[in-house]
């Protein structure tokens, strides 16, 4: 397989796992402890869910490692990968690369506590019959610690998004915006999670078109120009 290939395929499945995380997920009323909060928490979709959306944060990565591979080997389409336009695209791809690694690691260390740690409380809620114990999700949630490197990890996730859609533009794809759809939804994957079920799979909906977009567009990148092929 080469590179543009597995590229487009790390940026597709991200996606996919983008939005499968809200469409998996359970939704249950979270504003007061009931049986059924705590059984959504201990249900096998929540964990599930919740890996999903770890695993389209970790596919990040290599996808935008593959993109910067493309770039560097191949150059922009408008210059054949000598111009100036070629070196400021690996350029933004590489620290894209690294923000969205570093990024991806901060956040996986929440969610971790959100699929086991509430899981746990739940289960423990169930078999003890003492819905009392759910405030622990709360405290559990807001842990400073926990909290703070979560949104430092998605704040390096959006300048990732960002950084991927300028690489993609100054190499030159047609159309040149496409990576912003991704940088969208990217910079939102932090404020969406203070909305409901509809706003957060819509959300999800956008990051996995963003995906299918930079996929589309790497391989792109990997075909030789027309005017290279005409040479």
């Amino acid at each position: 397989m080469t590179v543009a290939r597995w590229t487009a395929v790390a940026f597709g499945a991200a996606g996919v796992a983008f939005l499968l995380f809200p469409l998996l997920r359970p939704w249950p009323d979270e504003s007061v402890a009931t049986t059924d909060l705590a059984v959504a928490f201990a249900s096998d979709r929540w964990v599930l869910s919740h890996l999903c959306g770890i695993l389209g944060l970790a596919l990040l990565a290599p996808a935008l490692l593959g993109l910067r591979t493309v770039l560097a080997r191949g150059g922009a389409p408008d210059d054949g990968g000598a111009g100036p336009g070629g070196r400021a695209g690996v350029s933004s791809a590489t620290w894209a690369l690294i923000a969205a690694w570093v990024g991806a690691g901060l956040a996986a260390l929440y969610f971790g506590a959100e699929i086991f740690g509430l899981r746990t409380i739940a289960e423990a809620a169930l078999r003890e019959d003492d819905l009392g114990l759910l405030a622990d999700v709360e405290v559990l949630r807001t842990q400073p610690w926990a909290i703070t490197l979560f949104g430092a990890g998605l704040l390096l996730i959006a300048g990732a998004g960002v950084l991927a859609a300028v690489a993609l533009w100054r190499a030159g794809t047609r159309p040149r915006w496409a990576g912003v759809p991704l940088a969208l939804g990217l910079v939102l994957v932090l404020p969406q999670f203070f909305g409901g079920p509809e706003l957060r799979i819509t959300h999800g909906a956008l990051v996995a078109a963003g995906c299918l977009l930079a996929a589309v567009a790497v391989r792109q990148l990997s075909r030789p120009s027309a005017d290279m092929v005409a040479a």
